[in-house]
Parts: C-alpha cells; structure tokens; sequence
C-alpha cells in the first residue's frame, strides 16, 4: 500500500529569503548589464575617433598628392620664393566647401579640411657648385628647388588632426 504523505505550509515559518535571493541576483544582472554599456559606449567612442582619424590622415595625403601632381600651377598653391620662407595655404582642401560635399557619397561623412605650409629649404644649383641631385638614380644637371610641405588634415568639430610631412623637389630649368 502507498502512503501519501501530505505538508501544509506554515505560514508563520517563511521569512522571504526567495525575495532576498531575487533582488540579489537582480542587483547582479543590473550591474553587469550597466558595465557591458558602459564598455560599448567606449568601444564606440573608439571605433569613431579612429574613423576621424583615419579620414585626417586621407585628407592629408590627397593635399600632399595635389601638391605633387603634375599641375602645380594651376593648384592655387601659394609657393615662398625666397630660402627660409615658409607660406601657409588655410583651407588648401575641403570636402565640404561652402557646406556641400564635394561627392555625394561625402553626405554621410564630417567635413575635413587641409592646411598646406610650404617651407623653401634650399636651391641647388650645380653651376654654383652645389652638388648635384639623383633622382631614380639618375644624376640631373639642373637647378632643384627644394621644399618641405606640411599637410595638416583636420576633421569638423572633432578636433583630430593628424599631420603629414614630405621633402618636395621642384626642377627648373
């Protein structure tokens, strides 16, 4: 024969520890969840400075690609004239000049905005018994105008700037 047992709570023996162990790990949970925002919002924070500074970067080297293109003439470049000059060229390129994007596909992107400074380092000129220059390894006999170009890439509001720097040799003959 099988005997049934039956129990009858008592009211007067429960305490509420199943609601002290909920709000515990409730606690729990919502300290977690708060860290875990907290990391993505750092995450994202990286995520886009990196983004800003990677587009400074770009922005950069077009200018110092501009620069050293085949039409410097018709860049507006302002170039010093005498060694030792250095001429700043404000807002040499902008992706957004006037609030309009220069591409369309720039809609989504904050504007960035290059700063060209040109500083006329030195003249050599083998007639006056400066050395001569090689250039892809071949020895030229012509005057070679040097210059150090700075590109400094700066995104909107942001802050980032990221600054690029080449020695640039103009030949004249």
């Amino acid at each position: 024969m099988i005997q049934t047992i039956r129990i009858e709570p008592n009211p007067n023996k429960q305490r509420g520890a199943a609601l002290i162990v909920s709000m515990v790990l409730l606690i729990i949970i919502t300290m977690l969840s708060v860290t875990a925002m907290r990391n993505t919002n750092l995450e994202t924070k990286i995520a886009v400075n990196h983004q800003f500074k990677e587009l400074s970067f770009r922005g950069a080297e077009n200018a110092l690609a501009i620069v050293t293109g085949p039409e410097l003439d018709s860049i507006g470049l302002d170039i010093p004239s005498t060694i030792g000059n250095a001429t700043q060229n404000i807002d040499f390129f902008r992706t957004h000049p006037g609030g309009t994007p220069l591409d369309p596909t720039l809609s989504e992107q904050p504007p960035v905005s290059v700063d060209v400074d040109v500083l006329y380092e030195d003249k050599i000129d083998p007639k006056e018994g400066k050395g001569n220059m090689l250039f892809s390894g071949h020895q030229l006999d012509i005057i070679t105008h040097l210059f150090l170009v700075d590109a400094v890439g700066t995104v909107g509001g942001s802050g980032t700037r990221t600054q690029n720097r080449m020695q640039v040799a103009l030949i004249r003959q």
